[in-house]
């Protein structure tokens, strides 16, 4: 799961010389329509949203705290009202 103008998941040296797969894919919800890429220029692009990756609100760019992570077997994933009995989430 990412944010789709997570510039951090989508940067890669590549971006110089090679057109990646992303830029044929629909734009996620804070992504511009219209989003093409060009050598160097598109590099460039994602190079300088870095620094300000962290800088936004939950759920946009890098910052994850507002998105609801589940992980591990159903068992351990604790429902807000009651914990789970099972004896494999004991460990």
């Amino acid at each position: 799961m990412v944010n789709p103008s997570d510039p951090i998941v989508w940067w890669s040296p590549r971006l110089i010389l090679h057109e990646p797969d992303w830029i044929a894919e629909p734009p996620g919800r804070d992504v511009l329509e219209g989003v093409v890429w060009l050598p160097f220029v598109t590099f460039w692009q994602v190079t300088a949203d870095l620094p300000f990756a962290m800088d936004v609100p939950g759920g946009h760019g890098h910052n994850y705290v507002s998105r609801t992570w589940t992980a591990g077997p159903p068992c351990c994933r604790r429902p807000a009202t009651a914990p789970t009995s099972s004896p494999r989430c004991a460990r």
